[in-house]
């Protein structure tokens, strides 16, 4: 049922900042239950991160709120890319913010 309202939720892109924090809530209760299909929990993963980019774009102190719990959470399913991806942003909107 999680990964059905975060799904939905994701979809409708209303408020980026609940879909991050749900999607990151539904891949790791998803991981911590060994739900299958693991695909499902793959793509929760993919788009927790693909919601925070919009949500970057849109409110950057919002995203930056989400950071750790996204890094945690793409650390856990060994996303390096996604993970360095993140931290570089992380690093570039701060040396602006100086």
């Amino acid at each position: 049922m999680l990964t059905l309202r975060a799904m939905l939720t994701a979809r409708q892109g209303v408020d980026w900042y609940e879909t991050v924090e749900l999607l990151i809530t539904t891949a790791m209760r998803r991981a911590d239950a060994g739900a299958q299909p693991e695909s499902e929990t793959t793509r929760a993963v993919h788009n927790a991160h693909g919601a925070w980019r919009m949500l970057a774009r849109e409110d950057p102190e919002g995203a930056m709120e989400l950071c750790e719990p996204l890094v945690k959470m793409l650390t856990h399913f060994s996303e390096e890319k996604r993970t360095q991806h993140v931290l570089n942003w992380v690093d570039k909107t701060r040396m602006g913010s100086q």
